[in-house]
């Protein structure tokens, strides 16, 4: 093999890998933007409806949602984007209110996809 044929496979393997760990990175973060949907259709649905999940509904609801992400963000990681989705959508309520599109949009999502899982 040339010098030249070698130098091209490793420039595109180095390409290729690249490419890769991009998308890598791209779906773990769709993985965790979907999570902390989830959890804030959740908050939503709390905070407009007075609603209150039991334990064996969170259960539910959280293996519906693991499921959803193909269990790929790690447990540390989970607590730190469901606190994140509580503060995030105690202020949206609290500043849009449960009338806004936003708050509207979470909780068609919940009912959608969460209700009847819990």
């Amino acid at each position: 093999m040339s010098k030249n044929f070698v130098f091209r496979l490793s420039a595109a393997a180095l390409v290729a890998g690249s490419v890769m760990g991009v998308a890598g990175l791209a779906a773990a973060q769709d993985q965790t933007a979907i999570y902390s949907q989830y959890h804030q259709a959740i908050r939503a649905a709390e905070a407009c409806r007075e609603m209150k999940l039991d334990p064996a509904s969170w259960s539910k609801v959280s293996t519906y949602i693991d499921k959803k992400i193909n269990y790929e963000i790690p447990a540390g990681e989970r607590l730190t984007l469901i606190e994140a989705a509580k503060t995030d959508t105690r202020v949206l309520v609290w500043n849009k209110g449960c009338e806004s599109d936003e708050v509207k949009a979470l909780l068609a999502l919940y009912d959608a996809e969460l209700a009847n899982a819990s």
